[in-house]
C-alpha cells in the first residue's frame, strides 16, 4: 500500500516571508536564507516525519529560477531548520507555475500551503490544507480545511494528521497578528504572473531597457 504524501510550502508556511518595498530585494544574496522559521510549523512537520511513517512528507516551494542565490539558499535554510527534509524530500518549482504540474500528484495527496490560489490549483484531485498565518485568509475565500499557525507542534501536528487520514474536518479562526513580519510568499509569486505572465522577473533585463516599474 501506497504511503500518504504530505506537501509542505516553504514562504508564508515554514518560514516568514518578509515584506520588501521593491521586488529586486528578493533577488539580494541571504534575502531567502535569513528567512525566520515558524517554530510550531517546523516542529509539527518533524513531528509527522519523526512519529507518522505512514505518511511521506515533502518541501514544495516556489523558487525565482533567474534568481543567483534563491534556490541554494533555500536548501541551506532547510539544512540549518528542518534537516529531516533530505534532498529526495525537497522539490522546487518555478515561481508562477502550478505546483501540481511538477508531481505525479494522487488523490490521497495533500498540500499544505497558505496561498489559495495553490490550493484552489491542487484540488482536485488531491486535497489542500490552509496555513492560517496571522496575515492571509482575509477574505475567507476558502471553504476547507484551514489550522492556525500558532497551535502548540503536537497539536498542530496530529490535525494535519487527523485531516489526511478522514478523522475530522477542521477549519481554525483566523488568527490576530497585532505586530507581524510575515507576508504570503507566494502571493509574490503572483505578483510576477499578473504583471509579467508565468515568468518570474529578470530585473537586469528590464533596467537594462528600462522597463523596471
Amino acid at each position: 500500500m501506497k504511503k500518504q504524501r504530505l506537501f509542505v510550502d516553504m514562504d508564508g508556511t515554514l518560514a516568514h516571508f518578509n515584506k520588501v518595498d521593491t521586488l529586486e530585494k528578493l533577488y539580494e544574496p541571504g534575502y531567502f536564507y535569513n528567512l525566520k522559521p515558524i517554530p510550531n510549523v517546523v516542529n509539527a512537520i518533524k513531528e509527522i516525519v519523526n512519529n507518522h511513517p505512514d505518511i511521506e512528507v515533502y518541501i514544495l516551494s516556489a523558487v525565482l529560477t533567474d534568481s543567483e542565490y534563491a534556490l541554494e539558499e533555500k536548501k541551506m535554510w532547510l539544512d540549518k531548520y528542518l534537516l529531516e527534509m533530505d534532498e529526495a524530500h525537497r522539490m522546487f518549482t518555478p515561481c508562477g507555475q502550478d505546483k501540481k504540474d511538477y508531481v505525479n500528484i494522487r488523490e490521497s495527496d495533500y498540500l499544505l500551503d497558505d496561498y489559495t490560489h495553490n490550493l484552489n490549483l491542487w484540488q482536485p484531485p488531491a486535497k489542500g490544507i490552509k496555513l492560517l498565518n496571522g496575515i492571509n485568509h482575509t477574505n475567507g475565500t476558502w471553504k476547507s480545511d484551514c489550522l492556525r499557525y500558532d497551535k502548540k507542534p503536537e497539536l498542530l501536528a496530529k490535525n494535519i494528521v487527523d485531516i489526511m487520514q478522514g478523522r475530522e474536518s477542521i477549519q481554525d479562526i483566523k488568527p490576530f497578528v497585532e505586530d507581524i513580519i510575515a507576508r504570503d510568499g507566494d502571493r509574490t509569486c503572483g505578483v510576477f504572473s499578473k504583471r509579467y505572465g508565468t515568468r518570474s522577473i529578470n530585473f537586469k533585463e528590464k533596467r537594462a531597457n528600462g522597463k523596471v516599474e
